[in-house]
């Protein structure tokens, strides 16, 4: 039994060290995620700094406090229209650090669950969207002046929301996330807003926020560039003559590690911008989060790379059963017993 047990000791040993000198083999990483990592909603009713006449010193006149909003729990998302006309808007931030440029966006479904706390009226009546953000604000706003929301696109592809019995919606934001990976559009975040509101329209729809019992959640699949492309050339992807393999989808999963992340650095502090002016350009809705690849740099190994090593993995199993203890030869004990039976017959009685 010690025998055999050394020899498999070996056998593992020896599959050990083969796959230590190979780290290409490691397996490329298959998921990543896009969390949303904040948000912000604005509020029709809600009085913001009212501005002096023209031409006097007087500085703009803040109001004393703001409007609450019983009808929406802290933290969540609502979305409101009134006899026609929008009255409440949410605008939610995404990492989308794992979608390199270039890639090809199959599918990026956000979703977004109905909280039965909130104020819901006619909900199932409701008909909201998804569109690109292409101003900036900042995270944590709740309903803050209607004034002060940002800008988002109204020409471009929007993504219709779609409500299950269970109170969950769904939006396909690929054609948004596309806009992103080819360059032609930076992530300033998705506006959740009505959906072209017609005069006899009332309705409100209140979902989860970051920290709610159901956050908001994002899956699909991306394609990263593949090697020696141009897009992966304008992404900074370099190739090899060992890396041309096509690249596999990634799968984008939801992320349920939570999105309030420890950080070392100061936050700052958003000061209100006096009326009229635009915000810096180098203001940027980009979240400060963990960075996420969607790859591996090493690409998954061809089967000859496994073959190989099956081979000689069998190899070091044949010669540990060839051979002894360690590795020594068995010595022949049987010429060991002969001697010494003929030295007991010489002996003389």
């Amino acid at each position: 039994m010690g025998r055999k047990a050394r020899r498999w000791g070996l056998l593992v040993v020896g599959a050990v060290v083969l796959t230590s000198f190979f780290p290409a083999l490691a397996p490329a990483q298959t998921s990543s995620g896009v969390p949303v990592t904040g948000g912000s909603w604005y509020w029709q009713e809600q009085v913001g700094s009212v501005q002096p006449p023209a031409g006097t010193p007087l500085p703009p006149l803040a109001p004393p406090a703001p409007l609450p909003s019983p009808d929406v729990p802290s933290g969540d998302f609502p979305v409101s229209v009134v006899a026609g006309s929008p009255d409440k808007e949410s605008f939610l931030q995404l990492d989308s650090s794992a979608i390199p440029a270039g890639s090809t966006v199959s599918s990026l479904v956000l979703t977004l669950h109905e909280d039965s706390a909130g104020g819901n009226l006619a909900a199932d009546t409701a008909k909201v969207e998804a569109r690109a953000v292409t101003g900036f604000f900042a995270g944590g706003s709740q309903g803050s002046p209607w004034a002060n929301r940002p800008s988002f696109d109204t020409t471009g592809p929007a993504a219709p929301g779609k409500r299950a019995a269970d109170g969950s919606w769904t939006f396909e934001l690929a054609p948004i996330a596309a806009r992103w990976a080819s360059g032609e559009l930076s992530n300033n975040g998705i506006a959740i807003v009505p959906a072209a509101p017609q005069q006899s329209d009332s309705y409100e729809v209140v979902w989860f926020g970051v920290s709610g019992a159901k956050p908001p959640a994002v899956a699909g699949s991306v394609t990263p560039p593949a090697p020696g492309t141009p897009e992966a050339a304008a992404a900074g992807t370099q190739s090899t003559p060992v890396d041309q393999t096509a690249s596999a989808p990634i799968a984008i999963t939801p992320d349920t590690s939570g999105v309030s992340l420890p950080s070392t650095e100061t936050p700052s502090v958003a000061t209100p911008a006096p009326a009229g002016s635009t915000p810096s350009p180098t203001a940027t809705n980009r979240v400060t989060t963990r960075a996420r690849q969607i790859g591996s740099v090493h690409g998954a190994p061809p089967w000859s790379f496994y073959l190989a090593i099956v081979v000689v993995i069998a190899l070091i199993g044949a010669s540990t059963l060839s051979l002894g203890d360690l590795g020594e030869p068995e010595p022949d004990r049987r010429g060991g017993v002969l001697r010494a039976l003929e030295r007991h017959e010489e002996v003389p009685t």
